[in-house]
């Protein structure tokens, strides 16, 4: 993996979305997957502007879910597409043929999982995945005790993932299972990419980075895939 430490979540997120945005120029038609929640904003800014500057065609991008809490209505707006509907999509005027997302209303979760993991078979694999990491290593719903041979899957939360989802939601609302890609993809991606930052995440990354290679903290996986870039910044960081 290649560790690059920024002074800033600025500019973490400015040099996330540059590569990202590389990578487009030269595979137009990439399948690419980007995380929701707080940490990628940045990089969903940088985008955006990259793209409205005339600097970046998106048109042929196809966009492909990370995951989703499952019974979660999509125009809730702590569910991860409306994030990303907020973030990403509606800004740039994605068509919804250009979107892939797991639908967390299909009272058979396996089925979405089961039909995502068909359409990137078909389609070659990912091209782009951006992750965070949690608190408890975990990379989008992939849990401590994931295997690292799991492709797209329903994954049973844990209480301390339920407990930080809870500050997505404007109430309290009952979270039980996800669906999301399984860290095989992340493997399997041709850039994979994480990022993190702030005080409260240095703990985890050094771990995750430094510690040693478990299923008990998913993001260190990374080790493995010298292919990978993790993008920190300062406060995040341990020298």
């Amino acid at each position: 993996m290649k560790l690059h430490v920024h002074p800033d979540f600025d500019s973490l997120s400015t040099a996330t979305a540059h590569l990202i945005a590389a990578y487009i120029r030269r595979k137009p038609a990439s399948l690419v997957c980007l995380a929701s929640g707080h940490s990628p904003l940045g990089v969903f800014r940088n985008l955006v502007d990259e793209v409205r500057a005339g600097r970046l065609d998106v048109t042929n991008v196809t966009w492909v879910s990370l995951d989703e809490w499952a019974g979660i209505p999509a125009d809730n707006p702590g569910s991860c597409r409306y994030m990303m509907d907020e973030g990403l999509f509606k800004p740039l005027a994605i068509p919804e043929d250009k979107i892939r997302f797991f639908h967390a209303m299909n009272h058979e979760p396996q089925q979405e999982a089961d039909q995502m993991n068909r359409f990137l078979e078909a389609h070659g694999g990912l091209d782009i995945m951006l992750v965070g990491i949690g608190l408890n290593g975990h990379i989008a719903m992939n849990e401590p005790g994931t295997s690292f041979d799991l492709h797209a899957h329903v994954a049973q939360l844990s209480e301390e993932t339920i407990a930080v989802g809870q500050k997505y939601f404007q109430s309290p609302t009952l979270l039980d299972k996800g669906i999301t890609l399984g860290l095989a993809n992340l493997k399997e991606s041709r850039l994979p990419i994480l990022i993190a930052n702030g005080e409260k995440k240095k703990a985890i990354v050094h771990e995750a980075l430094t510690g040693a290679v478990t299923t008990q903290v998913p993001a260190s996986m990374l080790q493995t895939l010298p292919h990978a870039y993790v993008f920190i910044d300062q406060a995040c960081h341990t020298s």
